[in-house]
């Protein structure tokens, strides 16, 4: 594992109001990128799933766009044209980095152009997306600087909420953390007859957001990594920016009526554990996670949110007089058992995720005070195809993975870090199967655990009651179907998968960024 070169320390602003988006050196681009090739990629995916129901342009592309008040930041950031599909396909965030909220419907085919007008390689992951092993945005399948790669799917997973943002690996370690922070990510929701009967708020009630940390230097410059010790500081510990954002812009205020609101939540930071709560202390209604609805609304003093996790609220309004604001905010927690002081590096790497000693606002909610008729209660059963899912026995196979550290090598996963496509022989399965997969946290650290290619349901969690789990177990929401899973020092935490439809290779990896671009990364592969 090589030494973690930062990518670029800044974003170059903006001068006389053009964008001035500097290169990257050039022994710092993955390897085979060509600056300015031209080339449209042959391996193009799932191209004779059609005829296509949507069709897409997406461009990664450099921009300059506001984020704090004053000069605007440069970034990376999707932007997209439809070509073909339903109107409310795309969202725009014009004013955001963010990428466009993509909107499909189960059963819908799906053919996306993607076009990389980067100074680097790069490839779109549809995370928590069911797709095959080729559409899936590996690394193993670069999209070069130039050129396009067209991919085709079925929708055909639960509704709910999703995203898609880059999964590029190089010769010399990782480049998702550098890509995301850039600003490429952006939000996907799933829709289903299944849902809309549910008849959940919507339109002006339902708010999207994303939830994302950044760090600024000179006029609104964005800094990543600093040389030296601060650079292996945040390998270890993970990106956490000092500005908590939402859809690209700091904390706001926002108006609403006297009724219920549906928020659908995506952490899409780099390393960065969300205490998600109100700040009247009224309770969270949880309503949906990663794969879709809960069968039933569970009400939680606060929710964690971990780096790739979503999450999905229900609250109403109706209540509060006109003039309430009420707040979302974060409360500090700290999610490492790493001793203050008591080991070396102990207090600059203690897997703090506070900006602050107190509670921080993301989101200011103001009632306005307009009438409303009563509000729909909501449903006390949201969900019954849980039901159908596969579920695990006494005879289901146990397979065990130990999340451990490499001394000055970053962490592992069973001894083993990032190989490219090498497959050891305990990480290959059988297409139709259904497995229990068991992580051990065997390090101070939280790792928040994503397995590509399908959702499975969390069995069970015990703990050794560390620190950082006394604080964040209340809100960790196992219930419902999930990619990515939080799982705490000293914890071990069991997961039921089936493996259908597709056989290949497929990524596993803890969604720390910084620690999956250093390492704690493997293909587990599916055979017949």
């Amino acid at each position: 594992m090589r030494d973690f070169i930062p990518a670029r320390r800044t974003f170059l602003k903006s001068v006389g109001g053009a964008a001035t988006f500097a290169l990257l050196p050039a022994p710092l681009l993955l390897s085979g990128c060509q600056q300015g090739a031209a080339e449209t990629d042959a391996k193009d995916s799932g191209l004779d799933e059609g005829p296509f129901d949507v069709e897409l342009t997406l461009f990664a592309r450099p921009d300059v766009t506001p984020i704090l008040p004053g000069a605007a930041s440069e970034v990376w950031r999707y932007t997209a044209r439809l070509i073909k599909g339903p109107d409310d396909t795309l969202t725009h965030s014009d004013d955001s980095y963010v990428g466009p909220l993509i909107r499909l419907r189960r059963g819908q085919h799906v053919r996306v152009h993607i076009e990389n007008h980067l100074p680097e390689a790069t490839t779109v992951h549809w995370h928590g997306l069911h797709v095959p092993p080729e559409v899936d945005g590996q690394p193993r399948f670069p999209i070069q600087p130039g050129a396009t790669r067209t991919v085709g799917f079925l929708v055909d997973d639960r509704a709910g909420l999703y995203w898609y943002h880059p999964h590029p690996h190089g010769e010399d370690g990782g480049r998702v953390g550098f890509q995301s922070y850039a600003g490429l990510a952006g939000p996907l929701i799933i829709e289903d007859d299944h849902e809309r009967e549910r008849n959940f708020p919507n339109g002006n009630q339902e708010l999207v957001m994303v939830l994302q940390d950044r760090n600024f230097a000179g006029e609104n410059e964005l800094t990543y990594l600093s040389d030296g010790m601060g650079s292996m500081m945040t390998r270890m510990q993970g990106f956490k920016g000092d500005h908590l954002l939402v859809n690209g812009k700091p904390a706001a205020v926002k108006e609403v009526s006297a009724t219920a609101y549906r928020l659908r939540i995506l952490n899409g930071a780099n390393a960065r554990i969300y205490k998600l709560a109100w700040s009247d202390g009224r309770p969270v209604t949880v309503i949906g996670t990663g794969g879709g609805l809960l069968e039933t609304p569970e009400e939680r003093p606060y929710v964690t949110l971990a780096p790739a996790q979503r999450i999905d609220l229900w609250v109403s309004f109706q209540d509060d007089p006109k003039g309430a604001e009420i707040q979302l905010i974060t409360e500090p927690h700290r999610a490492s058992d790493m001793m203050d002081g008591g080991m070396m590096m102990g207090g600059m790497m203690g897997g703090s995720d506070n900006t602050s000693d107190k509670p921080t606002p993301l989101l200011t909610l103001a009632v306005n005070g307009a009438a409303q008729k009563a509000v729909r209660p909501l449903p006390g059963r949201l969900s019954s195809d849980l039901d159908s899912l596969p579920r695990p026995d006494d005879t289901t196979k146990i397979r065990p993975f130990r999340l451990s550290m490499k001394m000055m090598r970053g962490f592992a996963i069973n001894d083993r870090q990032f190989e490219g496509a090498t497959v050891a022989d305990d990480e290959v399965v059988s297409l139709g199967t259904t497995e229990i997969w068991e992580f051990f946290n065997d390090t101070m650290m939280p790792h928040p655990i994503h397995v590509h290619g399908l959702q499975f349901m969390v069995v069970s969690r015990r703990n050794a009651n560390a620190r950082s789990a006394r604080q964040l177990k209340a809100g960790i929401v196992d219930s419902g179907l999930h990619d990515t899973v939080l799982v705490l020092p000293g914890e071990r935490v069991q997961i039921a998968l089936t493996f259908k439809d597709f056989k290949g290779l497929y990524l596993y990896h803890c969604h720390n960024m910084e620690h999956e671009d250093n390492g704690m990364m493997r293909y587990y592969e599916v055979r017949k």
